[in-house]
């Protein structure tokens, strides 16, 4: 890698915490986090230091959010870009409640989540072009800065396959527990953009 002349960017992605209710396809069905999910995300974030805090606007990422950079006084943006896919009908619902009503649904949505969108859902396509906005809205904004972003699974996922160049069927595959954290190192220089990984699960 090109050494880079300028204070690299660093945004850690933090999935939020374990939720309450059973697991289904939650979107943007906004669920609050059990006491268990803020305990995950305070033990993950303990000892981290950030200058600034972006999260979804739903309650599991916007209520830890706003708690820790109170605490920690520092600037909080809830930033809708940072949303969960909108899984339309399906929200809510289990796969097994899913592939009762319709059994192939789940499979065609796995295999091609860009050609095969649920009823009355968010679009991949959308979907990914609004993270590719709040990412390069985010990098602009915040450039040379160590920022935290409090997010879901979905859109971890999604930009492991923008960042690292995975099919969406392979950013599928990544496991993305709750509370765990993803680091996105940039570095720019005369050549390009360079990204760096690192990946930190619950401790």
């Amino acid at each position: 890698m090109p050494e880079s002349k300028l204070q690299p960017t660093i945004v850690d992605f933090l999935r939020h915490g374990e939720v309450l209710g059973e697991n289904c396809f939650r979107g943007v069905t906004d669920d609050p986090l059990t006491e268990q999910g803020w305990q995950q995300m305070y033990q993950q974030c303990q000892g981290r230091h950030w200058q600034a805090v972006i999260s979804s606007p739903l309650r599991r990422c916007a209520s830890f959010a706003a708690a820790w950079a109170q605490e920690h006084q520092l600037p909080w943006v809830n930033q809708p870009n940072w949303m969960e896919i909108d899984f339309g009908d399906w929200e809510g619902h289990t796969a097994e409640q899913i592939s009762r009503h319709a059994p192939n649904a789940l499979n065609k949505f796995y295999l091609d989540p860009a050609g095969f969108t649920p009823p009355n859902a968010e679009s991949y396509a959308h979907f990914a072009e609004r993270i590719q906005q709040a990412w390069d809205s985010l990098i602009t904004q915040y450039a040379g800065q160590h920022v935290l972003v409090i997010t879901h699974a979905g859109v971890i996922r999604l930009l492991f396959s923008q960042l690292l160049g995975i099919t969406p069927q392979q950013s599928f595959q990544i496991d993305v527990p709750h509370a765990c954290l993803s680091r996105f190192s940039c570095f720019d220089d005369e050549v390009g953009r360079f990204v760096q990984l690192n990946f930190h699960k619950p401790v």
